[in-house]
């Protein structure tokens, strides 16, 4: 079968084939689970085990139209942080295409390797800590992609970062609101944005959300660029149609002692 995908992959039926897997692909996610799917704790190392079989340093079709959108926000030699690097295939992008000094941090050892055996400044850091113990000068850009819903406290490591961003945040998350999250609760299942666990996520925003949550938290959005989604629609009524947001924001406060915390 994986011969025959590979094979039609290469054909002239490329176009429709594609076409049909992703529809069917959605289909399934409105009823079923992820074949990946396990309960229980994940080993962020074996995940990169299992990467590393899979080819790092490859960005899927999800992963590179995001990075378009980050190299478009950023300017030529800028400093440009990336919290959670991962394989670098995102800021590798980014330095390649828009000339920035670019660096890294990451909670895995065999992903900091990993990009620095690519040529990327990039260290190992735990951002569930106190981020300021990470960092030791101001970025123009940082970079957090696919990250804030990981995390039990991203009001924090977002307050933490503000003297620390010169020119913004950027920041992407999944959207809750799309559709397909809505009927799949619609059919009783609950939106279906993880690969291995449901632990994955620990927060979730629909467009409306966030908004709000930006205002309270005390930043601007400069950017929002609905970079996901159906075509034509997610771009007229983002809330519904948009299945992922790259935002920019600025803060319009300084750091707040409140959410300071040790």
């Amino acid at each position: 079968m994986s011969e025959l995908k590979q094979s039609l992959r290469r054909s002239p039926l490329r176009a429709p084939y594609l076409w049909t897997a992703n529809r069917y692909k959605s289909l399934r996610r409105l009823f079923l689970y992820p074949k990946t799917a396990r309960v229980g704790v994940v080993d962020y190392d074996a995940y990169w085990d299992s990467k590393a079989r899979s080819g790092l340093g490859h960005l899927s079709r999800w992963r590179l139209r995001r990075a378009q959108v980050f190299a478009s926000l950023v300017e030529r030699g800028d400093r440009v942080l990336d919290l959670g690097v991962g394989d670098g295939a995102l800021l590798q992008y980014i330095v390649e295409h828009k000339g920035v000094d670019g660096y890294g941090l990451d909670v895995s050892p065999k992903a900091v390797e990993f990009c620095q055996a690519q040529g990327l400044n990039v260290s190992l850091a735990d951002i569930n800590k106190p981020i300021a113990e990470s960092l030791d000068e101001p970025y123009d850009f940082i970079i957090l992609s696919e990250i804030i819903e990981h995390l039990p406290d991203p009001e924090r490591l977002l307050d933490s970062l503000r003297p620390f961003a010169r020119k913004g945040i950027i920041v992407s998350i999944p959207n809750t609101g799309f559709y397909h999250h809505r009927l799949r609760l619609l059919f009783g299942r609950f939106p279906l944005q993880w690969v291995v666990t449901p632990g994955e996520h620990l927060r979730y925003w629909t467009r409306a959300d966030f908004h709000w949550w930006a205002r309270q938290m005390g930043f601007t959005i400069a950017r929002e660029v609905p970079y996901e989604g159906t075509p034509g629609l997610r771009d007229a009524l983002p809330g519904l149609f948009a299945a992922a947001f790259v935002y920019l924001l600025r803060s319009s406060e300084p750091a707040r002692a409140s959410l300071s915390r040790s």
